[in-house]
């Protein structure tokens, strides 16, 4: 249902329906917690965090996306959170007891949590804790966020945003862009993100605005301010649209109307790119090393009315039946990811410089491989979500000097949008999280097009 989120198949603040689940406002913020832990203290995915919190299976839909408010709000502001409570602490408590003192302060400074909710809630978390340091903790952390709920605010909003950035994503982001480009994609990225959808029929995109209350974006994405639940929203039965950025739609955008031309997705699952090239007219090949995975991008193309032929295979190392067969080559390569935070703040506590390190040597492998199956005179996109630049502008400089007989094709077709979503003085395009913040901003993403000579 979602797109370029590469390790997770769902969107963000997911509400499916359950009816058999139950409402537990103190499951939820005891799952919240643990998920802050296992985030923080074990480097889990939020979402796998937050599913082996032992309250979670028997939450309801809305409570487990109450949940993933919590836990995600409180990896957004951590640096914050921490600054405000500290200086209440004589010492440190035990790991799920400052879990639940961030969480329980979170909703009280972020989220607007009643305090009698927030606080007693949490307390009674802890109470119900089969640790005995849990337990003990109990008095402190109703003391400090009853001190939280009256101070916290104020506390809070002295602290520089940009603090909840982990150190080394702050420095290398502002060697790249700046101290004012950093302080905005930090303020970005502290909210919660809108639900973006891609129409499968770009021509219906008002129509399917108006019937969900959302508005059509520049680029023809439509944006809806919260996300809910998504099933339950006209059009997603009938296959009319996908959950998809508008950053992670571009790279297909830019492409145009490709009736007629043969087209490869080499790491497509869950397939959101894989359902554009098939709706822009392409004869679409979509390659995943997950077979699991893959599964859903049949899925989402038999929900959409769309084909392809899907292989489940390292795209590495597949070959098709010739070299040079495709019109267009697409890589959405493997990255550190750290362009979605606001969609998935655990990133920040899960990737490091190393795991870019390593990422860079899986991303020119793999355009090496794709640029052995593009035509003379074919395009290869290469796109990352990501907003390190050893992951996008230096693997496409490196790439050019291996490969010659490829030249930077510049990217022309977002005409007058193209400067406002992050078109570069040499053709490709660097989107930061804070454009188009008077919409509601967008992911972190790096877009280059090339063409093979003839």
């Amino acid at each position: 249902m979602t797109d370029d989120n590469k390790s997770q198949g769902g969107p963000s603040g997911y509400q499916g329906s359950s009816p058999k689940k139950s409402s537990d406002g103190r499951g939820a913020r005891i799952a919240a917690a643990r998920g802050v832990m296992g985030v923080i203290g074990s480097k889990l995915a939020l979402d796998i965090a937050l599913s082996k919190a032992s309250t979670y299976s028997d939450l309801s839909a809305r409570d487990r996306a109450f949940a993933r408010l919590i836990a995600a709000t409180t990896l957004r502001r951590l640096a914050q959170l921490d600054g405000v409570v500290g200086p209440y602490l004589s010492r440190q408590p035990a790991p799920f007891a400052m879990a639940v003192l961030l969480t329980g302060a979170a909703q009280l400074i972020y989220l607007d949590t009643p305090v009698h909710a927030a606080v007693g809630e949490s307390v009674a978390a802890l109470k119900s804790s089969k640790d005995r340091n849990d337990v003990n903790a109990a008095g402190m952390v109703n003391a400090v966020l009853r001190k939280v709920a009256t101070e916290g605010k104020d506390a809070a909003a002295q602290i520089p945003i940009s603090k909840n950035l982990p150190e080394w994503l702050r420095k290398s982001w502002t060697r790249a862009y700046g101290e004012d480009a950093v302080a905005a994609i930090a303020e970005q990225l502290s909210k919660s993100p809108p639900l973006d959808l891609t129409i499968k029929n770009k021509g219906e995109a008002e129509k399917w605005a108006e019937e969900i209350g959302a508005v059509v974006l520049p680029t023809g994405t439509v944006r809806k301010s919260d996300i809910g639940n998504i099933v339950g929203l006209p059009g997603f039965h009938d296959g009319a649209w996908w959950v998809q950025d508008i950053a992670a739609a571009l790279p297909v955008n830019i492409l145009g109307d490709l009736t007629g031309k043969t087209a490869l997705d080499m790491c497509a699952a869950p397939g959101g790119k894989t359902l554009q090239l098939a709706a822009a007219g392409a004869d679409v090949t979509a390659l995943d090393r997950s077979a699991e995975r893959m599964l859903k991008v049949k899925d989402n193309l038999e929900r959409t009315g769309l084909s392809a032929k899907c292989i489940a295979v390292d795209a590495g190392k597949w070959r098709g039946v010739r070299d040079n067969d495709f019109d267009v080559v697409l890589l959405d390569a493997p990255c550190s990811a750290t362009g979605t935070l606001r969609r998935r703040p655990d990133v920040a506590y899960t990737k490091s410089p190393k795991d870019v390190e390593s990422l860079i040597a899986v991303q020119d492998r793999l355009l090496l491989a794709a640029a052995r199956q593009v035509k003379d005179g074919g395009t290869l996109v290469y796109c990352t979500c990501s907003l390190q630049p050893a992951e996008g502008e230096q693997r496409i400089e490196a790439f050019l000097k291996m490969r010659p007989d490829f030249r930077l094709n510049p990217i022309l077709t977002l005409g007058n949008d193209g400067e406002a979503l992050g078109v570069q003085p040499k053709g490709w395009l660097r989107a930061l999280p804070h454009r188009l913040s008077e919409h509601g901003g967008m992911d972190g993403f790096f877009v280059a097009l090339m063409t093979r000579n003839v």
